[in-house]
C-alpha cells in the first residue's frame, strides 16, 4: 500500500523490451534505501525491485501492467514519480493507494496560474466523484469537480508541481489513474450483497 505522497522523482536510464514484458532501469533523485524484493510505486503503479545499485534500480513490467498503464510509453530520460511502500512508521498524509492502476486517462487541458495549476482529465468512471480522492501518476489528489460525464478537474499546488513529474503534463499526456479504494470496496460489498 501507498499514500499518494511522492517521495522522489526518477529518470529512466534504460528500457529493455523483452518477449514477456519490459525491464525498466530508473535513477532516483534520492536514496530511497531500497532492496531487491521491495515494492515501489512508479507513476503510481506497484512494481517490485529486481536489481539495485545505490540510487539505480530496475523493475520488470509484465504485459497486463503495460496494457493498462503509461509504463509502456516510457523512454530514456523520462521523469517518473516514485513512492516506497507504506510502513507502520509512515504518516498517511494522502489517501490509501494500492498501486493497482485501473487504466490511463488523457490530459485534456492544463492552465497555469500564479499559485496553482488547473488540470482537466478525460476519464470516465463511476468512482470519480466531486471532492473524492484520485491518484494520478501516483499523486494523491482531490477531485475538484466533474465538468462532464467523462471529464474531471483537479488543482495542483506549487509543492506538488515542484516535487513530481507534472511538469511533463500537457494536452494528450497519458496519465495513470487509480480511483479511491474505499469507494470501490463499498460499491463491491453493496452489489455483492444484493446479488
Amino acid at each position: 500500500m501507498f499514500t499518494g505522497l511522492i517521495e522522489s522523482t526518477g529518470r529512466i536510464k534504460a528500457v529493455t523490451r523483452k518477449v514477456n514484458g519490459i525491464e525498466i532501469e530508473i535513477v532516483s533523485s534520492q536514496d530511497l534505501k531500497l532492496k531487491p524484493g521491495d515494492s515501489i510505486a512508479v507513476n503510481g503503479c506497484c512494481q517490485t525491485i529486481e536489481k539495485i545499485n545505490k540510487k539505480n534500480f530496475s523493475v520488470f513490467s509484465v504485459p497486463e501492467t503495460l496494457k493498462i498503464t503509461n509504463l509502456k510509453n516510457l523512454k530514456e530520460k523520462d521523469l517518473v514519480n516514485l513512492e516506497t511502500a507504506l510502513t507502520l512508521e509512515k504518516k498517511i498524509g494522502g489517501h490509501i493507494v494500492q498501486g493497482h492502476i485501473e487504466n490511463t486517462g488523457e490530459i485534456n487541458k492544463v492552465e497555469k496560474f500564479e499559485n496553482y495549476w488547473d488540470v482537466e482529465i478525460n476519464y470516465s468512471s463511476e468512482y470519480i466523484i466531486p471532492k473524492g480522492s484520485v491518484a494520478l501518476d501516483g499523486i494523491s489528489l482531490t477531485i475538484h469537480e466533474i465538468i462532464k460525464k467523462n471529464i474531471f478537474r483537479v488543482q495542483l499546488i506549487p509543492e506538488t508541481i515542484k516535487r513530481t513529474n507534472v511538469i511533463n503534463w500537457s494536452k494528450g499526456y497519458s496519465v495513470n489513474i487509480e480511483t479511491d479504494y474505499i469507494i470501490k470496496a463499498f460499491d463491491y460489498i453493496k452489489n455483492y450483497r444484493n446479488s
